[in-house]
C-alpha cells in the first residue's frame, strides 16, 4: 500500500450551515443525570492509583482546591464557559443518534463534526472533558448537569458489543484491510477520554461503565491481528489510546486495560526513542505526542523503564531541537530534521494541539522529577501558544502561523470544530490545574497566575494577586495558617536573571535567586502574612538553532512580534470554517543591530506592552504575540549586524 501524507485539514469534505446561538436547557435528562451523580461528588485522583508503581514526587492540587482570581486567565476561562454552554446537546449527539438508527430533529454541526466528515464525534469527547474540567475548576453544577445529560444521550446510542461512535463500525473494516480512512481510533480515544474525565471530575459512574465497554470492544477488535499487521493499523493516527487504556487500568485495576495500553504501542515511533535516536523528521507531530504521554503514564503505572526513556528522550528532542521561540512545534503538522527552525516558519506552523499535549507531557515529567525547567517550558507555551489563541468571543485557533506577514485565524461557532477546537475547549477549562503542586513539606508555586489555594488537609490558604506581566510584582497573602511547618517554593524563571527579590512582611529573604530553580521560603506562617515576589522581566533574544541571524525578541516569557499592519486583511480571513488560509505573507523584517536590538516604547490604547527596534534601517514596533488578534505580524526578524 502506498503511504500518503495528509494533513487533518486536507480530509475536510464540506461544512454544513448551522443555526444561531442556543442556550442551555435544563432537560429532564440533565436533571436525571444530576440526581444520579449527586450534588457534590469528590474528584477521583487517578495519579495516586493503588496500582501505581512510580509515585509522583510532587502532586498537583485538585482543581477543586484552586480557584482563579480576576485576571486575563479567568477571562479566558469565562469565554470558554460561554462557548461550552452555547452548543446544544442534541446537536452534539446528532451523528451518534443517526449512526445508531435513532431519530433526531436536531440540526447537525458543521466543519469536522459535519455528517460527511470522517472525524465526526471527536469534538464530543473533547466537549465532555472540557465540561468535566470546568466543573472541577469552578464548581459550576449547571455545566456538569449539561454534560451528564449528554452522557445519558450517548448511552442510548452505545451498541451491545460496547462500540460507541458517531460513524459506523464499518470504518474499522477499512482500517482492518488497510484502506484509506481518517483516523477512527483517534476519535474513539477522544470519546473514551471524555467519559473517563466525566468519571474522574464529576463522579459519573455511567460514564466509566461506558468507557470500559468501549475498551472491551477495542480489545476484541485488536485481538485477531498478528503483531505485524497490527503495527500497520497503528500507522493510522490513533490519538492516546494507550494513555486512556492505562488510565482505565489505574481506575479499575483490571490488567486487561493495562495490556490494551501496551497493545497500542507503535514500534515505528517508540523503538528509536527508546534508543535515544531522533527520527522524528517526516512524522506527523500531534499524531505522536499523545502516544508519548501514554508512555509516560504507562511508566507511572508499571515501572517500565523503557517507557520512561521513551518519554524523556522524546521531550528532550522536541524541546531542544524541534521547538520555536514560543515553545511550539510542527510546521504543516509535521516535524522536519532536528534544528531546522529558520526554514520551517510556515503559515501552518505550531498546531495548537501540539502545544496542549506537550504541556501535558511536561506536567507528567515534572510530577515524576520536579525540575523548574519543565515549568519554564510550560510557561513559555502558556504565554505564547495558548494565551492569544482564543479570540474575544471564545473562538479558537488551529495553527499559530510563523511566516512573516501572516495572521491569526479563528474558527466559527458551529462550523469549525477542528482538533484544536477540542484541545482548546479543554485547555481553557483547566487553567488552574498546574499553578500549585505540593510534596509533604512544601507548596511549589509554578505559575504566576492570580488565584487562591485551599490546602484543606494542611489548613493552608493562600491568595496570589498581580497584574503580571504588566507588573513585575506578585503578592501572596496567607489567609489560612497551615497546621504544620510548610515551605513555599517559588519558581525563579529562566528569564529572571537580575534583581529578583522576595520579601516576607517587608523583610528581604536572603537566598540565591538562581534562574530556572525554586527558592524555598520557610516561615511560621500566620494569617495576614504577606510575601512579595519581584520578577523583573528581562529582554533577551531567542536564536533559530540553524541560523543565528534569524532572531526572536523576548520580554520575560513572552515572544514579541513585529506588527505588520492590516493590508488586504479581511474578516473572512480572520474567521473561517475550514482552517487558516490566505495569501502569501511578507518578507521577514530586517534589522541591523548588535546585542539587544529592541527597547521599551510607550504603551497605547491597543497595546499595554510595546517595544521598538533599535539600530539602522526601518524602525519596527513589537508587541506580545499573545496580544495580537487582527493584524499581520512576524515573530522572527533577520539581523544583518
Amino acid at each position: 500500500m502506498k503511504t500518503i501524507n495528509f494533513t487533518r485539514r486536507g480530509f475536510l469534505t464540506s461544512a454544513v450551515a448551522a443555526s444561531g446561538a442556543a442556550l442551555l436547557e435544563r432537560s429532564a435528562a440533565a436533571q436525571k443525570a444530576a440526581k444520579a451523580v449527586g450534588p457534590d461528588v469528590a474528584t477521583k485522583d487517578l495519579i495516586a492509583s493503588s496500582v501505581e508503581k512510580v509515585q509522583w514526587k510532587t502532586q498537583p492540587f485538585p482543581m477543586t482546591d484552586v480557584r482563579l482570581l480576576p485576571s486575563e486567565w479567568k477571562d479566558m476561562m469565562e469565554l470558554n464557559r460561554g462557548f461550552l454552554y452555547s452548543i446544544p446537546n442534541d446537536r452534539l449527539a446528532y451523528n451518534f443518534r443517526v449512526t445508531a438508527g435513532l431519530e433526531t430533529d436536531a440540526t447537525p454541526l458543521g466543519g469536522w463534526e459535519a455528517p460527511d466528515c470522517e472525524l465526526r464525534g471527536h469534538y464530543v469527547g473533547h466537549y465532555l472533558s472540557g465540561c468535566a474540567l470546568l466543573y472541577a475548576s469552578t464548581g459550576d453544577t449547571d455545566i456538569r448537569d449539561k454534560a451528564n445529560a449528554l452522557v445519558v444521550m450517548l448511552a442510548e446510542t452505545q451498541s451491545k458489543n460496547g462500540y460507541l461512535g458517531a460513524y459506523p463500525e464499518k470504518f474499522y473494516d477499512r482500517l482492518r484491510t488497510h484502506e484509506h480512512v481518517w483516523a477512527p481510533f483517534y476519535t474513539y480515544h477522544k470519546i473514551m477520554a471524555g467519559l473517563v474525565d466525566m468519571y474522574e471530575h464529576t463522579g459519573n459512574q455511567q460514564a466509566l461503565e461506558m468507557a470500559e465497554s468501549m475498551a472491551d470492544w477495542a480489545i476484541a477488535y485488536s485481538k485477531p491481528f498478528s503483531d505485524e499487521d497490527w503495527q500497520k493499523v497503528l500507522l493510522v493516527e490513533h490519538g492516546g489510546m494507550n494513555e486512556v487504556s492505562f488510565n482505565l487500568y489505574a481506575i479499575t485495576g483490571k490488567t486487561k486495560y493495562r495490556d490494551l495500553g501496551y497493545r497500542f504501542e507503535h514500534h515505528k515511533i517508540f523503538d528509536p526513542l527508546a534508543e535515544g535516536k531522533d527520527e522524528l523528521g517526516g512524522n506527523h507531530s500531534n499524531t505522536n505526542i499523545p502516544k508519548v504521554i501514554g508512555a509516560a503514564r504507562g511508566y507511572e503505572l508499571t515501572g517500565d523503564e523503557r517507557y520512561n526513556k521513551i518519554a524523556r528522550n522524546f521531550y528532550r528532542e522536541v524541546t531542544e531541537h524541534h521547538a520555536y521561540c514560543t515553545g511550539g512545534t510542527s510546521n504543516g503538522e509535521f516535524w522536519q530534521k532536528p534544528d531546522e527552525i529558520s526554514t520551517q516558519l510556515g503559515p501552518a506552523a505550531q498546531e495548537c494541539c501540539c502545544s496542549y499535549n506537550m504541556m501535558k507531557l511536561a506536567r507528567h515529567l515534572f510530577g515524576q522529577e520536579p525540575d523548574a525547567a519543565h515549568f519554564d517550558y510550560y510557561e513559555r507555551m502558556l504565554f505564547n501558544v495558548r494565551a492569544g489563541t482564543q479570540d474575544r468571543n471564545g473562538m479558537l485557533m488551529y495553527y499559530v502561523p510563523l511566516q512573516a506577514g501572516m495572521y491569526k485565524t479563528f474558527g466559527t461557532q458551529y462550523d469549525a470544530f477542528w482538533c484544536c477546537t477540542g484541545t482548546g475547549s479543554e485547555e481553557y477549562s483547566k487553567l488552574n490545574d498546574s499553578i500549585y503542586f505540593h510534596d509533604d513539606n512544601a507548596v511549589f508555586v509554578n505559575l504566576y497566575v492570580p488565584s487562591k489555594l485551599d490546602w484543606k488537609e494542611r489548613g493552608l490558604k493562600l491568595e496570589q494577586t498581580s497584574k503580571f506581566p504588566e507588573d513585575e510584582k506578585i503578592t501572596f497573602k496567607i489567609t489560612g495558617a497551615p497546621s504544620k511547618t510548610t515551605a513555599l517554593k517559588f519558581r525563579i524563571p529562566y528569564w529572571a536573571t537580575k534583581d529578583v527579590a522576595i520579601r516576607v512582611n517587608g523583610t528581604p529573604v536572603t537566598a540565591t535567586m538562581t534562574p530556572s530553580s525554586y527558592v524555598a521560603v520557610e516561615h511560621d506562617w500566620k494569617v495576614g502574612d504577606a510575601i512579595e515576589v519581584a520578577l523583573p522581566l528581562t529582554l533577551h533574544i531567542n536564536y533559530a538553532n540553524d541560523d543565528k541571524t534569524v532572531q526572536a525578541a523576548m520580554y520575560g516569557p513572552m515572544v514579541l512580534a513585529v506588527t505588520l499592519g492590516t493590508e488586504d486583511l479581511t474578516t473572512g480571513m480572520i474567521y473561517a470554517s475550514n482552517g487558516p488560509s490566505g495569501p502569501d505573507g511578507f518578507p521577514m523584517p530586517h534589522i541591523r543591530s548588535e546585542g539587544i536590538w529592541f527597547e521599551q516604547a510607550e504603551a497605547n490604547e491597543r497595546y499595554s506592552i510595546r517595544f521598538k527596534s533599535k539600530g539602522n534601517g526601518v524602525q519596527h514596533t513589537l508587541v506580545p504575540l499573545k496580544d495580537i488578534y487582527d493584524e499581520r505580524y512576524s515573530t522572527y526578524v533577520k539581523n544583518y549586524a
